[in-house]
């Protein structure tokens, strides 16, 4: 079957050094509860089809997994997957200790050293450029998408944010329940979503309790605003309409439950902190706390209950919600396998994340049963027939569209880039710039509300027109495209350094072994990159680009024209729409 050059369900434009890809996208508009579309399932009162098998027959199967699932390999790790299991590389990943963060800075603040703005992130990128618990996390940078906290605001809160990244790389694996509440009493969120030091309300002054948490936990990090069915679909009233999830009313009721939060310390107010409260969960001044009832969702807790337990009966009442399972796991599915997931799909990793335990094809367990197990509501996510079988591959509605953190990571594990620390250069210190670097930078998003939203339908573009949702499509500008090209280019071509140190540098050995054959050379870059999804006129253009650079006969001149060989078609790979897309 003939490859295509770009997907039908979308137009993208990256600024590719002459090589034509596809049309064009943009941000702005899009709706949270746009249409989610896809491939279909088994007609009604038809038995399901056999499961489809998770082995990773070839190379190019498990370049395309590592994608979905990681942020990409190298030849020597496909060479080892090949013929493996996806289950069995999910569940070893899973039993990994966590990465943790926090510790590292306090120890090298207590060793002496100041900490600065980037401290926090920095170890960050080396986690996922080179950690071992790979899967952990992306799951993590998934996380930090939907329980969003930008670091833009905290100024050198460090170790907030260090705690904050252990909270979710601790909870990965863990249990929804949890995970919210250890969001809840952390100090980053409190400070991020303004209900720190959050007082009851007061008739005398009109004081009211502060209402931003209250919405956006609702909003964003649990249930969204309409009701959904299991699928992800909308459930409709009589009219035909969406029915709202919550009203003011229960925002009201919600807004008192998360008064009377601080630091940890010996008071309620700011003078009152621990030296450790940056890293230290928040605590509960009951005088501080609304001491009257408090009703939303169906839910009323009754007045005078301590704070610690109002929140925990709040938590509960959200965690439980119906919504919770089709739209977290419709939102996990969107950040590893899915922009524009199937409802058969939503369904069948949301009733992994209702049951708490998933089978994969080859027998293999994950989840403890538990209601809101994440590890099996991931293991689902990765598993499932959609990502794993042959109509994927040809479903041209299919597949993710990378963004570009997940782009030049992919770079970077392709060519085993495992030697630098992201402190010694710049380019890492914010890639959210969209003029020279990548328009987005790890827990620096511009709002509460990601860089995207996953209701995010493309406007002017033809997945748009398919009423197709696309979120990444939000943060692909005109101006990221660019500002991502010329990022990428001074990785590719080795451009990287500290004084005369040269840094960042990719392990081009088995690239420039193929630079004489342009053809071969751009068949295994098509496995390393995009998992054998290069379009033909992509293919031609690039082995002519390559062809085009001549190789010198004197033995110095002919070593540095094979690495230019393989940078330039390094380069292009990287820009082509297969590149965007992974399915």
């Amino acid at each position: 079957m003939e490859q295509r050059s770009n997907l039908n369900w979308m137009r993208y434009a990256p600024a590719a050094m002459a090589l034509a890809v596809a049309g064009c996208s943009g941000g702005g508009g899009g709706s949270e509860s746009g249409p989610v579309a896809g491939g279909g399932g088994s007609g009604a009162g038809s038995p399901p089809p056999p499961p489809v098998s998770t082995a990773l027959e070839s190379m190019n199967e498990a370049a395309r997994f590592m994608m979905q699932a990681g942020f990409g390999a190298d030849s020597d790790e496909l060479a080892m997957l090949e013929n493996a299991d996806a289950a069995d590389w999910v569940e070893a990943q899973m039993a990994l200790p966590p990465t943790l963060f926090l510790q590292d800075l306090l120890d090298r603040e207590a060793g002496g050293e100041n900490l600065g703005f980037q401290d926090h992130s920095d170890p960050f990128w080396n986690a996922m450029i080179s950690g071992e618990d790979e899967l952990r996390m992306r799951m993590v940078f998934a996380l930090s998408q939907i329980f969003v906290v930008s670091d833009s605001p905290m100024g050198t809160k460090v170790k907030q944010m260090g705690y904050y990244q252990d909270v979710l790389s601790r909870n990965a694996f863990g249990n929804y329940r949890t995970l919210i509440e250890d969001i809840t009493y952390s100090p980053a969120m409190a400070e991020y979503l303004t209900y720190l030091r959050n007082r009851k309300g007061d008739e005398r002054t009109g004081r009211m309790p502060d209402e931003n948490y209250a919405r956006e936990i609702l909003q964003l990090f649990s249930i969204g605003l309409v009701e959904l069915n299991i699928d992800g679909t909308p459930k409709l009233d009589g009219s035909g309409r969406p029915i709202e999830t919550y009203t003011n009313t229960d925002i009201e009721g919600l807004a008192r439950v998360f008064t009377g939060l601080t630091e940890k310390g010996t008071g309620f107010w700011h003078g009152d902190r621990d030296p450790d409260y940056e890293s230290s969960a928040l605590v509960m001044w009951d005088d501080q706390h609304s001491e009257l009832e408090k009703s939303f969702l169906g839910t009323t807790i009754s007045a005078g209950t301590p704070g610690d337990e109002s929140i925990s009966i709040a938590l509960d009442t959200i965690a439980n919600h119906p919504n919770v399972a089709p739209f977290i796991s419709r939102q996990l599915i969107q950040r590893f396998t899915a922009s524009s997931p199937s409802p058969e799909y939503i369904e069948r990793v949301a009733m992994a994340f209702e049951a708490g335990r998933f089978t994969a094809p080859n027998g293999t367990r994950f989840g403890t049963g538990e209601r809101g197990d994440l590890a099996a509501t991931l293991a689902a996510v990765l598993l499932d027939d959609d990502v794993h079988s042959d109509a994927a591959l040809s479903d041209q509605t299919a597949g993710k569209v990378r963004e570009p953190i997940l782009k030049y990571l992919a770079w970077a594990h392709a060519f085993d880039v495992t030697s630098a620390d992201a402190g010694d250069t710049w380019l890492l210190n914010d890639t959210r710039s969209t003029a020279t670097r990548l328009g987005q930078h790890p827990f620096r998003s511009p709002s509460v509300f990601n860089f995207y939203r996953p209701g995010y339908v493309a406007p002017a573009s033809e997945s748009g027109a398919a009423d197709l949702t696309a979120p990444e499509l939000q943060v692909i500008t005109s101006g990221s495209t660019n500002g991502y090209t010329n990022f990428m280019t001074r990785f590719t071509f080795e451009r990287v350094s500290q004084g005369d140190v040269q840094l960042f540098v990719p392990d081009y050995t088995s690239e420039l072994s193929l630079a004489a054959t342009p053809e071969q050379l751009v068949d295994h870059l098509d496995t390393l990159l995009t998992g054998g999804q290069l379009g033909d006129q992509d293919r031609t253009a690039i082995v002519a680009a390559v062809e085009a650079l001549e190789i010198r006969e004197d033995a110095e001149q002919a070593e540095s024209d094979r690495r230019k060989r393989v940078q330039v078609a390094v380069q292009l790979m990287t820009n082509t729409a297969a590149f965007a897309i992974v399915r």
